[in-house]
């Protein structure tokens, strides 16, 4: 899978609509070997400042050695601005990558 396969993937998937359930989430976690319970989180919400809040955050962590990745959402111009490790984006070659895996 390409980096415009993955993002037509995801595309068509985003035009099936909302369907509030924790479901699909649990079943993916589930697929995933449960990886939300592998390594420490920060889970930011709220209203407004949400990603100025997470890149302050990132950097404090960055700073005193831990890797951090940090997911926000939406994006400007790439859907790989919204997935960043240690303050770099990945690249469109990874985002392929982890959506083939998934």
């Amino acid at each position: 899978m390409n980096f415009q396969e993955a993002e037509g993937y995801l595309d068509k998937r985003a035009k099936l609509g909302i369907k509030p359930s924790l479901d699909r989430i649990r079943l993916l976690c589930s697929k995933l070997d449960e990886p939300q319970w592998k390594y420490p989180s920060i889970h930011i919400t709220g209203t407004n400042g949400k990603t100025s809040t997470s890149r302050m955050v990132s950097s404090i962590q960055e700073v005193g050695g831990a890797r951090v990745g940090r997911f926000t959402s939406p994006h400007l111009q790439s859907i790989t601005e919204r997935i960043c490790i240690n303050g770099r984006t990945i690249t469109e070659r990874d985002f392929a990558a982890s959506m083939e895996k998934i």
